[in-house]
């Protein structure tokens, strides 16, 4: 059973997504909600709080730790991607991020340890003879932070643009596996192949 504060949390967020963070207000989120906004307050005495709360359940929900193989890293790239659509309100205007500095903080901080546990998952597969070699050093780190800031101008082209235009997973999971496949060993190929597979069956 949801606490209050998860309730609460779930239905702001719902309302951001739909209307945009900037149009909702305390008063939007209580009336969905069927209380006061007295009640509101005494949990969330501001908006920026909410964000902040809504935010940081989203980050906690994000591996914290590699899981083995391509498949592993499937999964974890799938997985952040994933977590755009559950939050767009907060990826689709930019200028969010900055107007809460506590928030910009630990986000920036969530993001850099998300992106070691990509690089590790990343070097784990290499270890595994999965990935040459020359995919460690610099390369490893330049390759990682072009995958993480994909991410991001992913998320805001599908916001940005017509429908018409739109990216899904899918099509950007095709497009991540695009970057790293030039660096797949012989072994690296049969099991992105058996991987290709299974997600296709």
């Amino acid at each position: 059973m949801k606490t209050t504060k998860e309730l609460i949390r779930n239905t702001a967020r719902d309302l951001f997504n739909e209307r945009g963070y900037r149009a909702v207000s305390m008063r939007n989120i209580a009336d969905a909600l069927g209380i006061s906004v007295g009640n509101l307050t005494y949990h969330y005495p501001h908006k920026e709080l909410l964000m902040e709360a809504i935010m940081d359940a989203e980050l906690g929900t994000m591996p914290a730790a590699p899981e083995p193989g391509l498949s592993g890293l499937n999964r974890l790239l799938e997985r952040m991607l994933e977590s755009f659509f559950e939050t767009p309100f907060y990826f689709n205007d930019p200028a969010l991020y900055s107007s809460v500095p506590r928030l910009q903080d630990r986000h920036a901080a969530s993001v850099e340890a998300l992106l070691a546990v990509l690089r590790d998952t990343i070097a784990g597969c290499t270890e595994l003879g999965l990935f040459v070699p020359a995919l460690s050093g610099s390369r490893l780190e330049q390759v990682t932070r072009l995958l993480m800031l994909s991410h991001t101008g992913w998320a805001q082209h599908n916001a940005t643009w017509p429908d018409s235009y739109f990216i899904s997973v899918s099509e950007m999971m095709e497009t991540q596996w695009a970057v790293l496949m030039p660096y797949l060993t012989p072994a690296g190929q049969a099991a992105y192949a058996a991987l290709t597979q299974r997600t296709e069956d």
